[in-house]
């Protein structure tokens, strides 16, 4: 059996804070039972474990393999059910199913006006929390009952025209939350899958795919779009911009999005995930648009939403919350050059990781690891930023992006060569370039360097002035004449590097020059 199904209930147990574990206990013995019961004790030698080990679980509670099976089967469902009782008045929808719950059980006993009156009430709380599946299943409920009965509804003036034209409506309002749904989702998954444009044949094959995924209804400018649909499409917009490398484009349709939230502020507390994933975009896009202003601004309101007592957030949130704030943070030390600050912080986040306070997945991780050991590198902490680059390298293949993992080695190379290890420089090129050549995310300068640290070890120390300036030159040269190059030396800043070799009166003149950094360059993006 997998270890994500055979370990379920144990991190599921592992999740539970305090309040949830005492709330169990009240759940479980809520009948009179004692804590001698099989499946409390059960939980209680799971909680203690540090790490799934049936043999110890059988053992200590004299099982057999099916009666444990069974057990914890059990002891999952009960769990599950004690947590629903908690968060039944913090989460909308499964507030909502209790109502429909709640109204199928009344149908079953006769009672159909009592049916009708509590759906009723669950769908005015569907239609002001925006929850158009449940809407509908809510109507559908209603149209079978007033189908199949003659109740007092019949009545009203009116009443089954409204409650079927309610129905269509919901229905094609459902339809096309989907489709920009499923629009949304295939272009992100068309980024994943194939990355950026990189020339004006993959321009046109992305402009071609992104028109075929559209789904043209005559009666859809008429009818007007839910806040789901709205949002959908211009996250959609945002992803095709990206692919296509407009990111000024991209950043207005995360602002456009955004702004959404606050024309409409409520829906920041019932939908606080979707919220802070929109701040983070524009946070991102900014960063790459070279608007630091823009950065702090929004770091400054997700930083007061998070810090906002009247909001209540679930543990899914509070963690999205850490991490998008983590990475716009750091961003934010890059995009000022606040290295010490950048440091500060970097240290702050590994200790809360260390102590299990902090719990990212792999690949946010690895986000991180790369963000710190960029910061090492650049404060000259060339063996720390070792250890980082090591845990990325050793992560899994398939969890992080080709992207991160090509400047994590690129990086690797860069400080085994400012130790002194010419030889692993040497031995590691000939992977990077392999590697290089399968990856769809090698940019040009990843290239150059690579050529350049090859010409560096195979040099004397009094041939190199030259050949760093040849760097430095079709570094900044290809950051201006290609969108691509520029996100690439944005996220592996290589003209901190070149500029500690460079002869200190050129290195001086760049720096007053503002041209010491490649934020304030601005390439032309290719035309969408």
């Amino acid at each position: 059996m997998p270890t994500a199904v055979k370990d379920q209930l144990w991190r599921l147990i592992k999740s539970l804070n305090k309040a949830e574990k005492r709330n169990f206990k009240l759940y479980a013995t809520r009948a009179g039972s004692t804590t001698d019961n099989k499946f409390i004790q059960l939980f209680d030698v799971l909680d203690r474990l540090e790490s799934p080990d049936d043999n110890t679980v059988t053992n200590r509670l004299s099982l057999s393999s099916g009666q444990y099976s069974n057990l914890k089967r059990h002891l999952y469902q009960q769990v599950l059910t004690s947590l629903r009782l908690i968060y039944i008045n913090k989460e909308i929808d499964i507030e909502l199913r209790e109502q429909i719950d709640f109204s199928h059980i009344l149908y079953g006993k006769g009672l159909y006006l009592d049916a009708l009156r509590s759906l009723e009430r669950a769908k005015s709380r569907a239609v002001e929390h925006n929850r158009d599946v449940l809407h509908l299943e809510i109507l559908e409920f209603q149209k079978l009952i007033e189908s199949r009965h003659i109740t007092l509804s019949r009545q009203v003036d009116n009443k089954m025209d409204l409650l079927l034209n309610e129905s269509a409506e919901r229905s094609y309002s459902v339809l096309n939350t989907s489709e920009l749904f499923n629009l949304n989702i295939q272009i992100h998954g068309r980024y994943i899958e194939s990355g950026h444009s990189r020339n004006d044949d993959d321009r046109q094959e992305n402009k071609e795919f992104w028109n075929s995924i559209q789904t043209h209804r005559f009666d859809r400018e008429t009818v007007s779009s839910t806040f789901h649909q709205k949002i959908n499409r211009f996250q959609a917009s945002m992803w095709y911009h990206y692919i296509q490398l407009s990111f000024e484009d991209a950043l207005e349709s995360a602002m456009n999005a955004l702004t959404l939230f606050h024309l409409s502020t409520h829906m920041t507390v019932k939908d606080p995930d979707l919220y802070l994933r929109c701040l983070y975009y524009v946070s991102v896009f900014a960063y790459l648009c070279g608007e630091e202003k823009r950065m702090q601004r929004y770091l400054k309101v997700t930083a007061a939403f998070l810090n906002d007592d009247q909001i209540q957030f679930n543990e899914n949130s509070l963690l999205i919350g850490r991490v998008y704030i983590g990475l716009m943070r750091l961003n934010a030390f890059f995009a000022a050059g606040e290295w010490e600050a950048a440091q500060t912080y970097g240290a702050k986040l590994r200790k809360q990781y260390e102590a299990g306070d902090f719990v990212p997945t792999d690949h946010r991780w690895g986000q991180f690891l790369y963000k710190f050991a960029a910061t090492a590198f650049v404060r000259k902490k060339y063996s720390e930023a070792l250890d980082y680059l090591n845990d990325i390298i050793n992560m899994k293949s398939g969890i992080l992006r080709e992207d991160l993992l090509l400047n994590a080695r690129l990086l690797h190379l860069l400080c085994h060569y400012e130790l002194g290890n010419r030889a692993l420089v040497d031995y590691h090129l000939t992977n990077f370039k392999r590697q290089m050549r399968r990856s769809s995310e090698t940019a040009k300068i990843h290239d150059l360097c690579a050529a350049t640290l090859r010409k560096l070890i195979k040099s004397v120390t009094g041939e190199h002035p030259p050949i760093y300036q040849n760097l430095d030159r079709k570094l900044r040269e290809a950051a201006r004449s290609d969108p691509f190059e520029h996100k690439a030396l944005l996220y592996l800043d290589l003209t901190h590097w070149v500029k500690q070799h460079l002869p200190q009166r050129e290195s001086d003149q760049r720096q007053s020059s503002g041209s010491a950094l490649p934020y304030g360059v601005s390439p032309s993006a290719p035309p969408a």
